[in-house]
C-alpha cells in the first residue's frame, strides 16, 4: 500500500470530488491504481497526480469528456494535437458568434425602431402551379443548416430531369407547433412542368390562393419584423389565415451576394374573415 491514498485524501489533493472521481473511473479517464476487492474502496496512486491534472486542465478548457478520452488514447503527440485542435476550431467559432451577437445588439439599442418599425404589406392573387419539393425534419435550432443541402438536392434533381424553375425557390413551414423542437419544412421551387418524382424530389402543387405578403431584405436575424408586419395587417384589415407561412427567395444567398442584398417576401395565405371581426382571444378558444 506505501504511494497508494484513499479516494478522499486523493480528491482533496487533485481538487476533484470524490463523485467525479468516481465517474472518471467509470468513464476509464483516470482509473483507481487499486481497488479493494471485500469493500470496493478505490486507491490512487502518486503517479496518478500528473494524468488527473491534464484532466482537470481539459476540462477547465471545456474539452468534451468523450475527447478527452481520445487525447488519453492517443498512441501519438498528433493524434492528441488533432482532437485538441478540433476543439479549438469548434470554440473559435462559438466565439466569433458570440462576437456577431454582441454586434447585433449594439445596432438594437442604435436603432431601437427597427425592432418594432413596420413594412409594407400588400396582397396578391397566386395561380395554381406545378412544384418540386423536398420535406425535411430539422431542430429548430439547426433550421439555417438543414435548408442549403436541402435546397441542393431539390435543384440537382430537377437538373437531372432537364427541368428549370418557373420562379423563386422558397420554404413553407408545415409545424404549427409554435413550442416544437423539430421543425418539418417543405422546400420547393415552381417548374414548368411536373417532375417525375425520384428518391431526390417529389412532386407538388401550389394551390391558387389569396397572399398576404410583404418583402424582408437583408439577413434572416430580424426577419420577426416582417412576420409581425403581416399580424398587425391581418389583425387590421380583418383577414384570417388559410394556410401555413411562406418564404419566397426573391434574391436567395449566394456566393458574392451581400448580405444587405438579400431580398425575401413572407406570405401566408389569407381569406375574409365572413361576419364581423372577432377578438384574437376569441379566436383562440
Amino acid at each position: 500500500m506505501t504511494g497508494l491514498m484513499p479516494i478522499g485524501v486523493f480528491a482533496r489533493a487533485t481538487r476533484l470530488s470524490v463523485r467525479v472521481l468516481r465517474n472518471y473511473d467509470r468513464l476509464g479517464l483516470l482509473v483507481p491504481a487499486w481497488v479493494d476487492p471485500d469493500t470496493g474502496y478505490r486507491w490512487y496512486g502518486v503517479d496518478q497526480f500528473s494524468r488527473a491534472g491534464l484532466v482537470q486542465r481539459l476540462r477547465e478548457l471545456e474539452v468534451p469528456l468523450s475527447e478527452i478520452a481520445e487525447i488519453l488514447a492517443a498512441d501519438t503527440p498528433e493524434q492528441a494535437g488533432a482532437v485538441v485542435e478540433r476543439h479549438r476550431e469548434r470554440v473559435a467559432a462559438r466565439a466569433a458568434r458570440l462576437d456577431e451577437i454582441a454586434g447585433r445588439l449594439g445596432a438594437v439599442l442604435a436603432e431601437p425602431g427597427r425592432v418594432s418599425g413596420w413594412l409594407e404589406v400588400y396582397e396578391r392573387w397566386r395561380g395554381a402551379a406545378p412544384t418540386a419539393r423536398v420535406r425535411v425534419r430539422t431542430p429548430r435550432s439547426g433550421l439555417a443548416d438543414a435548408l442549403a443541402p436541402g435546397f441542393a438536392r431539390l435543384f440537382a434533381g430537377l437538373a437531372e430531369q432537364g427541368i428549370a424553375p418557373a420562379g423563386p425557390a422558397g420554404t413553407c413551414y408545415l409545424t404549427d407547433d409554435l413550442d416544437a423542437a423539430d421543425l418539418e419544412v417543405e422546400l420547393f421551387v415552381p417548374v414548368v412542368r411536373p417532375p417525375r418524382p425520384t428518391a431526390t424530389i417529389a412532386v407538388g402543387e401550389q394551390s391558387a390562393c389569396l397572399l398576404a405578403a410583404t418583402v424582408h431584405e437583408g439577413g434572416y436575424d430580424d426577419i420577426g419584423t416582417a412576420y409581425r408586419s403581416l399580424g398587425r395587417w391581418i389583425a387590421e384589415q380583418n383577414r384570417t389565415l388559410a394556410g401555413p407561412a411562406e418564404e419566397r427567395y426573391l434574391v436567395p444567398p449566394a456566393p458574392g451576394v451581400p448580405t444587405a442584398a438579400l431580398r425575401t417576401e413572407i406570405a401566408w395565405p389569407v381569406r375574409p374573415v365572413s361576419g364581423p371581426a372577432r377578438p384574437a382571444a376569441q379566436e383562440a378558444r
